[in-house]
Formats: structure tokens, C-alpha cells, sequence
């Protein structure tokens, strides 16, 4: 005989499943600070990239400038700017994802508890009704 609290809770819990199967398996492999410093790693590489590259964008439009500021011996004199900028973007990168991925590992964490106490309560019901 067909229960429907039973066919309710398994359609409940294949939805979760399927959920967890796609953003959860990579989170819920690492414990919270293993998860949150790498992913805090990748941003800082990301971070580091989107900065040369947008070096790389002013060096084009503004070569000329540049160059004759090297040959009057001022070319130097902005780098410690340059610098500061970056240090400035790479910080606001790393708080951004710190609580970014410490929410994600966080929400995908109650997701999973939520499935495993669906999934007792599946299998009480089970030892129940034999």
C-alpha cells in the first residue's frame, strides 16, 4: 500500500539530492576554513589578473605618456600608487569572498543536515511499518 507522507518526504528528498549533488559535493567535501581559504586563494589569483590586465590596458592607451615620462626620469615616481592600488583591490577581494563563500559553505551545510534528517526520518518510518 502506497503512503503518501511516504511518497511526499521521497519526492522531498530526491529534490535535495539533486541539489546537493550539484553545488553541495564540493563544499561539503572540505571542513569550513579548508573550503573558504582556497576558494579566498583562486580570488586572489582572479584578483591579481584582473589587475595586469588592467595595467596592461593603461600601459597601451597611455605608451606615449609613459615613455616620455621614463626618459624626464619621473617614470618611478607612480609606482608606489600603482601599488597601493593593487593592495587595495586584492583586500577588497578577499573580504568579499571570505563572506561569500563562508554564506555558500554555510547554506550548503543546513542543506545537507536537512537532507540526512529527512533521510532518518525515512528510515523510521521504514522500521516502523515493516
Amino acid at each position: 500500500m502506497i503512503n503518501e507522507q511516504r511518497v511526499i518526504l521521497m519526492t522531498k528528498m530526491a529534490a535535495q539530492a539533486e541539489r546537493l549533488r550539484h553545488e553541495g559535493a564540493k563544499v561539503n567535501q572540505y571542513y569550513r576554513g579548508d573550503y573558504v581559504g582556497f576558494e579566498i586563494v583562486k580570488s586572489v589569483i582572479a584578483a591579481t589578473v584582473l589587475y595586469a590586465v588592467l595595467i596592461g590596458m593603461y600601459v597601451m592607451f597611455h605608451f606615449n605618456e609613459l615613455l616620455q615620462d621614463f626618459y624626464d626620469g619621473n617614470g618611478f615616481d607612480d609606482i608606489g600608487r600603482y601599488v597601493m592600488l593593487y593592495v587595495v583591490l586584492v583586500a577588497v577581494y578577499v573580504v568579499v569572498s571570505y563572506i561569500v563563500y563562508s554564506v555558500r559553505y554555510t547554506r550548503s551545510r543546513k542543506r545537507a543536515r536537512a537532507y540526512y534528517g529527512n533521510l532518518k526520518k525515512l528510515e523510521k518510518y521504514y522500521r516502523r511499518h515493516r
